[in-house]
């Protein structure tokens, strides 16, 4: 797929440089990058959600506690990530019979 961006001056040299010092193609050095970066996101999204709830308290009723409360920032953070992902989910009605 063929796109167009705009990229900072120096970082699109850096780019170049690592490309020539590569001997590869400018295309395939931004791919690479990229991959990367993303998979280095969604690890690290796994490992502090993963940490958040090693923290939780199960209680007998099924919910969880927070030990933390609200004073811990990682909390917020988490739940935006968890809203973010829910808004790119299509929206499912739960009394629509076709789902």
């Amino acid at each position: 797929m063929k796109t167009t961006l705009e990229l900072p001056d120096d970082l699109m040299q850096r780019m170049k440089l690592r490309a020539a010092e590569r001997n590869r193609k400018l295309k395939d050095v931004i791919e690479e990058v990229i991959r990367r970066g993303l998979v280095t996101t969604e690890r690290s999204e796994a490992n502090s959600l993963d940490a958040l709830k090693n923290r939780l308290i199960h209680n007998a009723d099924g919910t969880y506690t927070n030990p933390d409360g609200i004073d811990d920032p990682e909390f917020f953070t988490e739940l935006e990530h968890i809203r973010e992902s829910n808004r790119k989910e299509p929206f499912h009605d739960p009394f629509d019979a076709c789902h």
